[in-house]
């Protein structure tokens, strides 16, 4: 890898959360600053110098045009970095920035000195133990500047020794030139980084800290993130929804091509259903907002596609059962139920469509009830965590409770127990918000 390739290029991005990268970067905690929080371990700055035949108004418009005295972030650091006792592979963030010193030289000449501080975060595997660390650098971001120095005036780069090798054989390479042979240049040493910034020592440990804090607040917020996002990949896809195919599907006011045009919906909208008629889906926009789809522009899920009249008029019943799935989730049986009691089970929570009491009526309830469970026993695979039963409950002023093992369920499913005999042996709670009559 050349060396000039590397900084010159966009650093490596690593996948993360927006807030995530708030969260660390807020109150300006950058690489620069990670480099100030260690610099009670700061290793011996080795400088590179190099005599050039300009003047030092020059040398600074020529520095300024290299953006030499911005920082910039590293990809890695081997390669780049004297060997030390730590993997380098355990090092993250990798930043630098060149102290630069233009002196006058012989002949008129000007004497340039670079030294690269370079900083990364060490993730320990004991987090406690992780935190920003400076690294001596092995001279190939200062030769390579020198170098780019020089072709910036037209001469030719010097060689160096950092250039065409692999990162296993790159070794700290000598200064270039000896500034002590140098008559006049009487070079200061070099400064430690709390003595050139003017920050005391204790304000530098307390940003240390206060960077370690967002850090381990990060990490908490990750895993909190991926939990999340867990639970979301579990969550069952309501079984009320529709999907527009492709983008362009028009959303009209009535069930005609005449009729007032909403708007078109895009390709993996999803709309709740209301009711179908014929080629027309009735759908819900938003809030009270209600409009049509034609079918054929929609994906409709097997339980919606099983209750609705196709356009063919050939199925068995008219329109989906007035209600929908609110909530799903596996909990204790909320009951006394001497068959479920104390055990695992599927609880649906559901609610009413319409407010049409002869819609939403005992019948409906029991057919809506039966329907669900019916696919729910049709799903269940191997994978599916072991339950013991299945509860509905209906979410309204005149609602109820239906409950049945897992055993009865599959039973109703493969045929084998009649829908009669099946609701006898359920727990309906209270029964009379189940009757006039078992068959739904």
């Amino acid at each position: 890898m050349d060396a000039r390739g590397s900084i010159g290029s966009s650093s490596v991005k690593r996948p993360r959360q927006r807030f995530l990268t708030a969260v660390v970067l807020r109150g300006g905690l950058g690489g620069v600053l990670g480099a100030l929080l260690t610099a009670t371990v700061l290793p011996q700055a080795v400088p590179y110098a190099r005599s050039f035949q300009k003047s030092a108004e020059e040398i600074e418009g020529a520095l300024r045009d290299l953006q030499a005295y911005s920082g910039q972030k590293l990809p890695i650091v081997d390669g780049f970095v004297a060997t030390g006792d730590k993997p380098l592979n355990q090092y993250e963030r990798a930043f630098y920035q060149f102290s630069i010193d233009v002196f006058p030289g012989t002949a008129g000449g000007t004497i340039v000195r670079v030294t690269a501080k370079i900083t990364a975060w060490y993730a320990d595997k004991d987090p406690s133990k992780s935190s920003y660390q400076v690294l001596p650098s092995n001279g190939r971001l200062e030769l390579d500047l020198l170098d780019r120095l020089e072709e910036k005036f037209g001469g030719k780069p010097v060689s160096s020794l950092a250039r065409g090798l692999s990162h296993s054989t790159i070794s700290a390479p000598k200064p270039k030139l000896d500034l002590g042979a140098v008559p006049g240049a009487n070079i200061p040493a070099a400064a430690s980084p709390a003595a050139t910034t003017g920050i005391p020592v204790d304000e530098l440990l307390s940003l240390r800290s206060r960077r370690e804090r967002e850090e381990k607040r990060m990490r908490e917020l990750n895993a909190e993130l991926q939990t999340l996002q867990e639970i979301r990949k579990n969550q069952a896809h309501p079984l009320n929804l529709v999907v527009v195919k492709k983008t362009g599907a028009p959303v009209f006011a009535k069930p005609a091509e005449g009729s007032r045009l909403f708007f078109n919906a895009a390709a993996e909208d999803e709309f709740e259903f209301i009711d179908g008629d014929g080629e027309w889906i009735h759908v819900q926009i938003s809030g009270p907002s209600r409009g049509y789809i034609r079918r054929n522009n929609l994906e409709l899920s097997e339980y919606l596609a099983a209750r609705l009249k196709s356009p063919d008029g050939n199925t068995a019943k008219d329109k989906l059962d007035a209600f929908r799935i609110e909530r799903e989730e596996n909990s204790l049986f909320p009951g006394d139920w001497e068959p479920l009691k104390g055990k695992m089970v599927k609880i649906y929570t559901v609610q009413p469509v319409s407010q049409d009491q002869i819609a939403t009526g005992p019948r409906a309830k029991l057919s809506f009830a039966s329907a669900l469970l019916r696919k729910y026993a049709a799903e269940t695979t191997a994978s599916t965590p072991a339950l013991d039963g299945i509860v509905v409950i209906f979410d309204a002023v005149d609602g109820g409770v239906i409950g049945s093992t897992l055993l009865n369920v599959q039973q109703l499913a493969s045929g084998s127990l009649s829908q009669d005999n099946f609701w006898k042996r359920c727990y309906l709670d209270p029964p009379e918000a189940f009757r006039p009559g078992p068959n739904p």
